[in-house]
């Protein structure tokens, strides 16, 4: 079988338009029309548009694969990390052929929007555009399809239950998007509870050897193709090029175990529950050898089920016939071992400029994350439009902060100051460096945290707390001991319930500058009682989980100057930050226009 044929039948997806597999369709300006048109309220065409964008985009993931597959034939498919000079060599063959194929020599620049667009989570939006436009049959395909990639979110799986009670459907509506592995899964367990021994074991035996060889190719993705955005220190050594390797490699590769959970039809690990499935269909077909390798196999991945431990033990002493682990599976989980490596390896500490302040599973603080030159710049703009209790419309004819009678409160979240840009008030540059930190902040705490989930913008808000001269501060804090997703209860629990914000699971400051006296961050345990404090300098960032208890000490002198950042995995209230980074390249471009050539 050729490359390709064995590439489409790997990755097999629903058929797309013609048009959709070409390097003129752009997926990042289709998806771009499509959230603009869902703004105008146009759902059909958002949900086309959405949909047309997710086509292209798996269009360019399989040429990208064909590419890797191209570059890498002489060696084996899945080569741990090279020598420097074997990987730049392959990885540069890569980026030309992509180059000349999809007329870019990477899939997409932005490795946050890449995982999107791999989890199929803009399937959420196209839910809602079904949902406005009354087309019930594709809202429960679009949530079938996005919960079959995000098989752990409540959300979608209790609205789906509810839109099959609503409407009246013959049969469960299949995922628009299903790996072909899925698809074999699916039908080798249709042939199980119909009896059909010979269908279950070929459907079943195929899954198996599809989903390990998706797993390798997403891996070699990983080596060849991982994120390629500047880190904050740029890289200045042979050495520290390899470290840079091994770290985007692992994490790549971690995600793309991730990946290939889809919902089972078991409590089992995806692989397993197929395992399971096969080892009966090859004992009632009377293969007892095979049935014996495949349960003692599933032994591998998941220990606890006494019922598969009987069965071997029932192959081994009533059969009498050896029970051999599969080397398929001994194989997958040798790659997985390496693949755990060399995610350790990028947690190994190393040299950095940054300083630990103090950390934990759940909370880290850290100096050195932006430089003065940033700070004051960032300083500079929060002077410049900063807006009077900003965020607190309760409080916007007020003198005072919304929490301290002897402070003042002003900021800007980050799309007003787009806005502001927009109407010629401010620099893009300006604005520019606001977004990039914000994004930086969020790299580092997903890194920090090894959070294999994305994160996603919720609000983001450049703030400034001041003392009011002349007024003596008797608080104690600027703002009281809080978590930022639920409610502190008397008794020390917390109340995670509307209108608390729920649906934040991290948060983030990054510091600006070092207030003259006060203005200390500090973490809590459930009695309130300080088991962190950080007085904040410039550059410093402090990354916690949402129910993290935490306030901020009175500013009895001066000004804290600092970007609060609150993030979720909720895809569906994120903000976003393409659209963003769209408007202030329209900004510059503007710009540009109104300049000469030599000013230019």
């Amino acid at each position: 079988m050729s490359v390709l044929c064995l590439l489409l039948s790997l990755l097999t997806l629903s058929e797309a338009e013609p048009q959709v597999g070409t390097k003129e369709v752009d997926f990042l300006k289709l998806r771009t029309q499509g959230f603009e048109a869902y703004a105008e309220n146009r759902y059909s065409e958002a949900a086309a548009l959405f949909t047309k964008a997710i086509d292209n985009f798996w269009w360019r993931r399989r040429v990208n694969t064909m590419c890797i597959e191209q570059c890498i034939k002489d060696r084996t498919l899945v080569d741990e990390v090279q020598t420097i000079s074997v990987y730049l060599s392959t990885s540069t063959c890569v980026e030309t052929c992509c180059q000349g194929k999809l007329g870019s020599p990477v899939l997409i620049p932005d490795s946050h929007i890449e995982l999107i667009f791999r989890k199929n989570q803009y399937y959420d939006v196209i839910q809602a555009c079904w949902h406005y436009s009354k087309n019930y049959t594709g809202n429960i395909e679009a949530a079938e399809t996005f919960l079959l990639y995000n098989p752990d979110n409540v959300g979608m799986f209790n609205r789906l239950q509810d839109l099959y009670k609503m409407f009246t459907v013959d049969s469960r509506v299949l995922p628009r998007r299903e790996p072909h592995y899925h698809t074999q899964y699916r039908r080798g367990v249709e042939a199980y509870k119909e009896e059909q021994w010979g269908p279950c074991v070929y459907y079943l035996d195929s899954a198996i050897e599809n989903f390990i060889r998706s797993t390798n190719l997403c891996r070699a993705q990983c080596t060849y193709q991982y994120d390629k955005t500047p880190s904050k220190h740029k890289v200045s050594t042979f050495v520290s090029a390899a470290v840079e390797i091994v770290e985007n490699t692992g994490q790549c590769r971690s995600q793309c175990y991730e990946d290939m959970e889809l919902r089972p039809f078991t409590n089992s690990p995806y692989l397993a529950s197929i395992l399971e499935y096969l080892q009966f269909c090859q004992y009632n077909l009377g293969s007892i050898q095979e049935a014996a390798d495949t349960a003692v196999s599933y032994t591998l991945l998941h220990k606890r089920n006494p019922t598969i431990n009987e069965n071997v033990e029932v192959f081994t002493t009533q059969y009498g016939v050896p029970a051999n682990e599969r080397q398929d599976i001994v194989d997958f989980l040798n790659n997985y071992k390496v693949d755990t490596a060399l995610l350790e390896k990028s947690d190994s500490p190393q040299k950095s400029e940054e300083e630990m302040l103090f950390s934990t599973s759940t909370s880290y603080g850290a100096r050195g994350f932006l430089s003065d030159k940033e700070c004051k710049s960032l300083i500079y703009l929060a002077k410049e439009i900063s807006i009077e209790n900003d965020g607190y419309d309760s409080y916007k004819d007020k003198d005072s902060s919304p929490y301290n009678t002897h402070e003042k409160f002003r900021g800007i979240v980050l799309s007003k100051a787009i806005k502001l840009l927009e109407e010629g008030d401010i620099e893009a540059e300006e604005v520019q460096l606001y977004l990039s930190v914000v994004q930086a902040a969020k790299a580092h705490l997903e890194k920090k945290f090894k959070l294999l989930k994305p994160l996603y913008f919720d609000f983001i808000h450049l703030v400034q707390r001041s003392a009011i001269d002349g007024v003596e501060n008797n608080s104690e804090y600027s703002h009281p001991i809080h978590a930022d997703n639920c409610y502190i209860q008397p008794d020390g629990s917390c109340n995670k319930s509307p209108p608390a914000f729920i649906q934040r699971d991290w948060s983030a400051i990054v510091y600006l500058n070092s207030p003259e006296e006060g203005g200390e961050f500090v973490i809590t345990d459930k009695t309130l009682t300080v088991t962190e404090s950080v007085k904040p300098t410039c550059g410093d960032i402090v990354g916690f989980s949402a129910d993290t208890y935490h306030g901020v000490k009175a500013v009895r002198k001066g000004d804290r100057y600092a970007i609060a950042l609150w993030f979720t995995h909720d895809i569906s209230k994120a903000e976003d930050m393409f659209l963003l980074q769209r408007k202030i390249g329209q900004a510059k471009d503007k710009t540009k226009a109104h300049l000469t050539k030599d000013e230019l």
